[in-house]
């Protein structure tokens, strides 16, 4: 087995990652995680779920995992997530009047908009679809967006920027990987090869902070102008499913 991690996230799957990783027997593993090989063999067989005292074991082992990582198991562990449909979500922001804020942001030229954990845009205001154009095209998600030309030709260091929507997809497809649209995105951009290439050679890279230390560097479409969009990502208000961005690159922005 090589140490690919090729299709969605899963539990038994990253487990024989690691293992090969180490270059382990499933006997050593067992035997260092303080349980029998007839154990392991079970829970890889049958893709069970290992009971509290196999998961300590292993998370024991496993011990050199980041916190992102040992999330990331965890939520492998437990049953997925139910992710809520877009046209629930746009309702939601609609009644909550996000509509007068995005277009105070326009007035602002703060580019503004609300994304799904998939990074399915929900809403965006005028500033926001003029920098990111061809959203449209990629079924309004970010992650599409990022393989299509216009955005390798808008994305100074595209090599650079890309990683980062790769690990913190991998976060939500691991949290609702059971839901059939994200099943589907996964399988959609599986057919593009830069994203195959992408996502396999990142295995169990993840992230679940959204926070961007460095600025995104954007060519403004029809213009040779560079500008430094310096992205604030945070949840939205007590709606877990739903993050806000905000993008300022300018002083008009900041006086306002």
């Amino acid at each position: 087995m090589s140490l690919v991690l090729s299709g969605m996230p899963d539990f038994h799957d990253t487990l024989e990652f690691l293992r090969h990783k180490r270059q382990l027997s499933r006997e050593s593993t067992a035997n260092k995680a303080g349980f029998g090989i007839s154990r392991l063999n079970q829970i890889i067989q049958t893709r069970t779920k290992p009971g509290p005292k196999v998961q300590k074991g292993l998370f024991a082992f496993f011990d050199d995992l980041t916190p992102d990582q040992q999330r990331h198991l965890q939520d492998l562990l437990h049953p997925a997530a139910e992710l809520p449909p877009i046209t629930g979500l746009r309702r939601y922001l609609t009644n909550d009047g996000v509509h007068h804020h995005l277009d105070y942001l326009d007035r602002c030229e703060v580019m503004g908009a609300y994304l799904d954990p998939l990074q399915n845009v929900l809403h965006g205001n005028k500033v926001f679809y003029r920098i990111m154009p061809g959203l449209d095209d990629a079924d309004h998600n970010i992650v599409r967006w990022m393989f299509t030309p216009t955005a390798r030709d808008l994305l100074e260091d595209w090599h650079e920027h890309l990683p980062y929507n790769i690990r913190s997809l991998r976060a939500s497809l691991g949290r609702y990987r059971d839901a059939p649209r994200a099943q589907s995105l996964f399988q959609t951009l599986r057919n593009n090869p830069d994203f195959r290439a992408a996502w396999d050679s990142t295995p169990l890279q993840v992230s679940y902070h959204w926070h961007r230390s460095i600025p995104l560097r954007l060519r403004l479409p029809g213009t040779a102008q560079t500008i430094h969009l310096n992205l604030e990502i945070d949840q939205y208000g007590a709606c877990f499913e739903i993050l806000s961005v905000h993008g300022l690159y300018n002083a008009t922005a900041i006086a306002c």
